[in-house]
């Protein structure tokens, strides 16, 4: 977890039994921002499995390692492994640089919702946008096949993220909130390795 388990105890959010059942042998695994001499590793063993996958074989060039050391990774080894998942399924180069990330990592905050009044924002013209440019970088040339199921996969994770952080965990009411089956909702959870905070209450 990635919570202070103590403090949610003292807050009724934790089962104090639960937590002595499971306190065997704490281990401290530091941010990825505090241990970046594991990011090559990470980012070799994660273009792998996306070439299990089907996805094109990638590299990623020094400059852009570089960058990768120098970048915060607020959202830790999950960010970094959707980052590259990324990369492979939507870049045709096969070799990454830096400017590439620098696109990829940069648009959390330079976002072009800001750019539009509110009424005019949605999902919809948000995801157009983003694949207008991805289409771009192909030039005449047209992506690999199975561009549907991995724009799916790209945004399957953080909506159900969403679900479950909105229902406390509760995967019933996240089930209902979705519109799919709970059993659907536990595979996807199970599949995308969705880590579960369930509340107390």
């Amino acid at each position: 977890t990635n919570k202070d388990l103590r403090q949610l105890i003292n807050q009724g959010l934790f089962r104090e039994d639960l937590y002595f059942r499971l306190n065997v042998v704490p281990i401290r695994l530091p941010p990825l921002r505090e241990r970046v001499e594991d990011i090559p590793d990470l980012v070799r063993h994660f273009f792998s499995i996306a070439e299990k996958e089907g996805l094109p074989a990638k590299q990623i060039d020094q400059p852009a390692l570089n960058l990768l050391r120098r970048y915060r990774w607020p959202g830790n080894v999950r960010e970094l492994e959707n980052l590259v998942r990324r990369l492979a399924a939507l870049y045709p180069q096969d070799v990454i640089g830096e400017a590439m990330l620098e696109q990829e990592l940069s648009q959390p905050a330079v976002s072009p919702l800001e750019e539009e009044s509110s009424e005019s924002v949605n999902l919809g013209a948000s995801v157009e946008r983003y694949l207008g440019g991805y289409f771009d970088n192909y030039g005449d040339a047209l992506p690999p096949p199975g561009l549907y199921h991995r724009i799916l996969r790209e945004v399957e994770y953080p909506l159900i993220s969403a679900a479950l952080a909105a229902t406390r965990g509760n995967q019933i009411k996240a089930a209902e909130l979705l519109g799919v089956n709970r059993n659907t909702l536990r595979k996807k959870i199970r599949d995308l390795d969705i880590q579960v905070m369930r509340s107390a209450r």
